[in-house]
């Protein structure tokens, strides 16, 4: 070979490898940057993520892990079966009550009402409204003062037998759900029997209401009335005639305003219409001396003469209608004279009537006054004792219809909370006795967390305290009141702790036993503020920037001020508004 042919083989061969190790190299680059991708996309970062600018409430405290504790609630059939019919439901007086009340409340009643006065027939002798004898009317009462009876019902001491259970361990059940079914043949009866104690009852009661209530009003009336003195009967009655008289002198007065407005009125109308009438003569000579004056020859004189026709005209016209209202005016006095004169009229015939009305009132007063008194002691006496009796009555029959149907709803005995099942005691076919368990759930009222936190870190915790509850489940935090605070005990190394217990209040119904979280008591709080993640703050030559995502997507740097942090969260001061996205880069996050 020749050389020139060597050398132009090296060269080429040379090349070769320059080409070769040129594409070994980017090779190598692409699959250096292919696993980085595929390192990058298994880590799962993106470069940055994206928080928000929140508006709210920063706290700081102790914290201390635990888990969540649900109490449990029984519910128990506490109703007392052999109990509940035993109860008298009927007054055997109510009959001669009604007899008796009428008798009373006749002799007692036709009493008239004359400006605040009674009377009537009281007591004995015969009366248009009433009955015949004051003898027969006490003597009724006497007959309905006895005490009460009636019929007693038998206890009913048997079971009730459950058809069917509705719940099972683990159903979320709510206040009001079906829990058992009862046999009806076990339910029936008793049921029956309650409901006819309440209903005669109530009926027994209601007649006796309505048969007393005339006469209770009745007799209230008469002694409200008839205990006051004469002195206080015979004030009354000057004050009756002192009202009227004063309608008259009113009505006078009325009467001679309204005429004097008349008369005045009148005159102001006379005045007017010579102003009127003056006044028509000067426009007739202001609009004359206009017409004949040459508007052309004498422009200045006609222009004096045209101004001063308009103001005379303006004055006709203004005076015309003062004289139109004047005569409105004297025609609505004239109205209200005529009105004036009829009051008048009308209050003097009151007045007359008003002052017989008065002494008779008084007269029938002063008779009330010594005749009621006795009387009502006895109505009130019989009225309290067989009310109270009858009321009694009702009271504890239908205390029992409350106690029944507290416990059985239909046939069906219902939940009394709300919770998720943890126990059913009873099945088909059971009996269903006093105090027997019902069923068993978590109470959703009795959410706990017990933790153990060092005598050190109790000096800002206290019964009553506030603390939040962050779950490991939930994002968002639970507010817990602390309930709970035990006596302190000691380790072998002298360590001194206090179990504190916290209760869990707002929707707590997804919450599960032994879930796991932290409790933080509150130490420290800045209410109401700007916040946003600590690790979006970078913090240069001194100073914090954050970088803030726009609308167009471009992102900013913006300088803030900071102020409180919880470890987690810091309050922005200035620089920011709540809704702001804002970025933690990839470094940061």
């Amino acid at each position: 070979m020749k050389n020139k042919d060597k050398n132009l083989l090296k060269c080429f061969l040379k090349n070769r490898k320059v080409q070769i190790f040129a594409a070994c190299i980017l090779l190598a680059g692409v699959g250096f940057l292919c696993i980085k991708a595929i390192k990058n996309s298994s880590s799962g970062e993106t470069g940055y993520r994206e928080t928000t600018v929140v508006y709210g409430d920063l706290t700081v405290g102790v914290t201390e892990s635990g888990t969540i504790d649900i109490g449990t609630i029984e519910q128990t059939f506490d109703l007392d079966m052999s109990q509940l019919t035993r109860v008298s439901t009927s007054n055997s007086n109510s009959s001669s009550g009604s007899s008796g009340m009428s008798s009373m409340g006749g002799n007692m009643g036709g009493m008239g009402d004359m400006g605040g006065f009674s009377g009537g027939n009281i007591g004995g002798g015969s009366s248009a409204g009433g009955s015949s004898s004051s003898g027969n009317m006490f003597g009724q009462m006497f007959d309905m003062s006895g005490s009460a009876g009636g019929n007693t019902s038998g206890g009913n001491s048997s079971s009730l037998v459950i058809d069917s259970v509705s719940v099972s361990v683990g159903q979320e059940i709510s206040v009001g759900d079906v829990l058992l079914t009862l046999n009806s043949d076990s339910l029936d009866e008793l049921k029956s029997e309650l409901e006819k104690n309440v209903e005669k009852a109530s009926a027994d009661l209601e007649a006796l209401i309505a048969d007393q209530k005339l006469s209770q009003i009745t007799a209230e009336y008469t002694l409200s009335n008839a205990l006051k003195d004469g002195d206080y009967a015979a004030t009354e009655k000057s004050d009756t005639i002192a009202s009227l008289k004063k309608d008259v002198t009113d009505a006078e007065t009325n009467l001679t305003e309204a005429k004097n407005t008349l008369a005045r009125y009148k005159e102001q109308l006379e005045t007017a219409k010579e102003d009127y009438n003056a006044a028509v003569v000067i426009m007739n000579q202001e609009v004359w001396s206009r017409d004949n004056i040459d508007k052309t020859a004498n422009t200045y004189l006609y222009t004096y003469y045209f101004n001063n026709a308009q103001t005379a005209t303006s004055n006709v016209e203004s005076l015309k209608s003062k004289v139109e209202q004047l005569e409105s005016r004297i025609e609505s006095a004239q109205s209200s004279v005529t009105r004036c004169e009829t009051n008048l009229a009308k209050a003097k015939r009151a007045y007359d009537t008003g002052v017989l009305s008065a002494q008779e009132t008084y007269d029938l007063r002063m008779l009330a006054y010594e005749t009621a008194q006795e009387t009502y002691d006895i109505t009130v006496s019989y009225l309290e004792k067989n009310l109270k009796q009858q009321q009694e009555t009702y009271d504890e029959t239908l205390a029992k219809w409350n106690e029944f149907t507290s416990y059985v709803d239909g046939e069906n005995i219902l939940s009394e909370y709300k919770g998720v099942v943890t126990a059913v005691s009873l099945a088909a076919g059971d009996s269903l006795t006093t105090g027997a368990v019902v069923v068993t759930l978590y109470d959703a009222d009795a959410i706990t967390m017990t933790v153990s936190v060092s005598e050190d870190d109790m000096t800002d915790i206290e019964l009553g305290g506030l603390a939040n509850i962050n779950l490991t489940a939930y994002t968002d935090p639970f507010v817990a009141t602390i309930t709970e605070i035990s006596d302190a005990t000691s380790d072998s190394s002298g360590n001194t702790t206090r179990d504190v217990t916290v209760t869990l209040s707002g929707d707590v119904s997804k919450l599960f036993q032994d879930m796991t979280g932290e409790v933080t008591f509150i130490t420290k709080q800045s209410a109401e503020v700007l916040y946003v993640s600590n690790r979006a703050i970078i913090r240069e030559n001194g100073q914090s920037y954050v970088k803030v995502k726009e609308s167009n997507g471009n992102i900013k740097k913006v300088k803030v001020v900071t102020g409180f942090s919880d470890g987690v969260n810091v309050e922005i001061v200035d620089g920011l508004t709540e809704g702001q996205t804002v970025i933690i880069e990839k470094g940061e996050a």
